[in-house]
């Protein structure tokens, strides 16, 4: 145990929910010498154990809700758990709710030394790291105003520059490199590596996966309160993005359908699409280089002599990128009567390297690549993305092989 930092031992946590409201006093007198309450329980986090390491940096990584905030209070010890114990060796400084301390009528001098007692710091420290605090949140012009006037973000870039001077063995770190503008985070950024390459041991809870991959020596996947994962970073990162797909898929299936503008004639329709992987899922993550089809559902509602139907790629709304046309392929689909039904299978290797891509399928009757008549147009119909296992250049990913002599 004494290179360990934190332990946690089969931890859940629940939270009741209360079905009743109390909106006046009158409802809360009445509700009071009411003989059952009713509520329900919420499951936040679900008998979860793991160990973090001392100086090991150690993300954890979930959509929203899926427990993250609550795991990172439990160990912080703002919540107790439920069922299960956390065992913490060393100081801990948590960085989940900075600012929480300050007073809103005091300026933001005297608020450096109200939070930096807090901190454990007394007079003549703050008052020998003032400068620093004050340089690298880039506040020297307001320091003397209340902090009632400054914005969200300034209060909370004051704080992270107090909050990092903190003689912590751990760190507990939420989104914090969403503070501030660009060349703020670099500078958040250029802190966390040097706490990093000083030992400390690190808990980091972020969306920004390329965060994730720059810092975490490991990762924890959370999902619905349960552990999914707990290891090699850039494993971890591809889990959370195929939750994150899958996710999206069963919140808006069917609903671009329905959402999106059909454009053309209508003597033909696509009344349906979806992405497979490799093997034959459903999914709205394409994985570079890796086979992937896409599934398209026609009715022909008219006589059509040549259909041809498209896919095309786009960056944004107005840039084509790659595309698939059984016309282009020489692939003949034969006449249509009224009545028909098909389902055009299209499959390829993924060219496009990671990245969102905006999806538009189209439907023509074909004469020529120049005369066509169109049928059913879904401009930017669905959004898809591409992950890699590895870091690519560019936007259209290659199979260069490279030799030096």
């Amino acid at each position: 145990m004494d290179d360990i930092a934190i332990k946690a031992e089969n931890i859940s946590k629940s939270f009741k929910l209360p079905h009743e409201k109390y909106s006046s006093l009158k409802s809360l007198f009445v509700n009071f010498y009411r003989r059952k309450k009713t509520y329900e329980m919420q499951h936040a986090l679900k008998n979860i154990s793991f160990e973090i390491k001392k100086g090991e940096f150690f993300g954890i990584v979930g959509r929203n809700g899926s427990g993250k905030s609550t795991l990172l209070k439990l160990l912080a010890g703002i919540y107790t758990p439920t069922k299960g114990e956390v065992h913490v060796r060393g100081k801990l400084t948590p960085f989940i709710e900075l600012g929480v301390g300050f007073n809103p009528e005091l300026t933001g001098r005297e608020n450096v030394f109200l939070n930096g007692a807090l901190l454990g710091f007394n007079r003549k420290e703050v008052h020998a790291m003032y400068r620093d605090i004050v340089d690298f949140a880039e506040l020297d012009k307001f320091m003397d105003q209340k902090l009632k006037n400054y914005s969200s973000g300034m209060q909370v870039r004051l704080a992270f520059s107090i909050a990092i001077r903190a003689k912590s063995d751990i760190l507990l770190i939420d989104e914090v490199l969403a503070v501030g503008d660009a060349s703020f985070q670099k500078k958040c950024i250029k802190v966390f590596e040097e706490l990093k390459r000083a030992g400390k041991t690190i808990v980091f809870v972020s969306h920004s996966m390329s965060s994730v991959k720059d810092f975490c020596d490991r990762v924890l996947v959370l999902n619905e309160g349960e552990v999914i994962f707990d290891g090699n970073t850039a494993k971890a990162v591809d889990i959370y993005n195929k939750i994150n797909i899958d996710k999206d898929i069963e919140l808006s299936e069917n609903y671009n359908m329905k959402k999106t503008e059909h454009l053309g004639s209508g003597a033909a329709r696509i009344v349906k699409y979806e992405f497979l992987d490799k093997e034959g899922n459903k999914t709205r993550g394409l994985e570079t280089g890796k086979e992937f089809s896409i599934k398209i559902n026609i009715e022909y509602k008219s006589d059509i002599k040549n259909p041809a139907v498209g896919v095309m790629f786009k960056k944004n709304p107005q840039e084509n990128l790659y595309g698939i046309n059984n016309f282009y392929e020489k692939v003949n689909f034969g006449a249509k009567s009224p009545g028909d039904r098909s389902v055009v299978t299209m499959t390829d290797k993924m060219p496009l390297n990671p990245g969102d891509y905006f999806i538009t399928l189209s439907l023509v009757d074909a004469k020529s690549a120049t005369d066509y008549e169109e049928l059913d147009i879904m401009d930017n119909a669905a959004r898809i993305t591409v992950f890699a296992e590895s870091e690519k250049w560019g936007i259209v990913s290659n199979s260069a092989k490279i030799t030096e002599k």
